[in-house]
């Protein structure tokens, strides 16, 4: 995450306010769902405020209206199961999430206090998995989803004054998302029977359908705090609460039944050091830590569900050069658990495994006009 900040520049008053400016503009990122893998991941993972498309220094130009415009990346392959927080052995049967996501979305500044964004979420997805066969070795194959998610639409404010506190502030957001993206994309799996599996038609699985199947109200905090001259440190909170409880897919895979509509959230602080304030370019540590309740906030949590956490580490570099901005992050997980879901707990058995990525690479490159 980045934040108003001195550009070392010339025209230092007008940068400062501008600095604060921008800052507002980059808001409505917030995800539908966060966490990896088996555990329902959409989205880019990237909240309001996180990459900054800050005046860049001496060679950095002022917007010529209150536009921005935005695209996100993020990809990871989650072949690491879990159960619990228990990391299982790799013996050839685990799960592979292979999924990447685009946002691409445009922000408009009202003021520099007040702020709103639209994001449009595609993404695509490969599982693959293993079904047994009768005195045969297990026969993997993979099913898959690609298209538009759930659209996002979001406001934004600074607590104080941006263009008067340029050594701290906070940004608070209020958003929606939008049950755009196909909650029932189907695919063929194959099914045990005897040495030659059979092929059907089925609901693919929670953790890759486009869309989460239900609305969503997005809450999101971002604070930072300048500590000494150029560093700061920063916090950035977003949790997605779905009223909705579960919808049913048209033929969901073996004993899945009722797909859950979960609630999601995402953590992240740390430190950010601006190393090169003519072209804004900073290197930031950050904690983080993403997942999927067990309950949620408002409304049932019935339907299946995969509830977990990952932690990571997230080192990140980024640059603003001119009206653009650029950045990449790669948390690196430390730890992970597959928590167990409603019914688990009333049967009184563990959680079934889950798959979670090792590491994952998120990217932004925004520009204003």
């Amino acid at each position: 995450m980045h934040h108003p900040r001195i550009a070392h520049s010339r025209g230092g008053g007008l940068r400062l306010s501008l600095s604060a400016l921008f800052t507002a503009l980059v808001l409505g990122r917030s995800q539908v769902t966060f966490a990896q893998g088996c555990v329902v991941s959409r989205g880019t993972s990237m909240t309001p405020g996180q990459h900054d498309p800050f005046i860049g220094g001496e060679e950095a130009l002022p917007p010529t209206s209150g536009f921005q415009g935005f695209f996100n990346y993020r990809w990871f392959r989650s072949d690491t199961m879990f159960v619990n927080d228990v990391e299982q052995p790799h013996d050839g049967r685990e799960i592979i999430n292979n999924s990447t996501f685009f946002d691409v979305g445009m922000t408009y500044a009202f003021t520099p206090r007040w702020s709103a964004t639209m994001t449009i979420p595609f993404s695509t997805h490969d599982r693959s998995q293993v079904v047994p066969r009768t005195g045969k070795p297990p026969q993997r194959y993979s099913t898959s989803s690609t298209g538009l998610g759930d659209l996002r639409f979001e406001g934004n404010a600074w607590i104080f004054d941006p263009t008067q506190h340029l050594k701290g502030n906070i940004l608070l957001g209020l958003g929606v998302s939008a049950p755009t993206g196909d909650s029932d994309v189907q695919d063929t799996f194959e099914i045990a029977s005897g040495a030659n599996p059979r092929a059907e038609i089925h609901a693919v699985d929670p953790s890759i359908q486009l869309g989460s199947g239900g609305w969503g109200v997005i809450f999101d905090l971002n604070a930072y705090r300048e500590i000494i001259p150029r560093l700061n440190i920063f916090l950035n909170g977003t949790y997605t609460m779905t009223p909705e409880e579960k919808y049913t897919p048209t033929a969901s895979f073996i004993f899945l039944g009722d797909y859950s509509i979960a609630d999601s959230y995402l953590v992240r602080g740390g430190l950010e050091y601006l190393i090169w304030p003519k072209y804004s370019l900073s290197l930031s540590l950050a904690g983080r830590a993403e997942g999927v309740p067990v309950h949620d906030l408002v409304g049932g949590s019935t339907g299946f569900r995969r509830p977990g956490c990952s932690v990571s580490i997230e080192p990140g570099i980024s640059v603003s050069v001119k009206s653009w901005s650029l950045s990449l992050n790669a948390p690196v997980a430390l730890y992970r658990n597959r928590e167990q879901n409603i019914a688990e707990k009333a049967a009184g058995v563990p959680p079934a495994a889950a798959s979670f990525a090792d590491f994952v690479i998120i990217g932004s490159i925004s520009k204003r006009f």
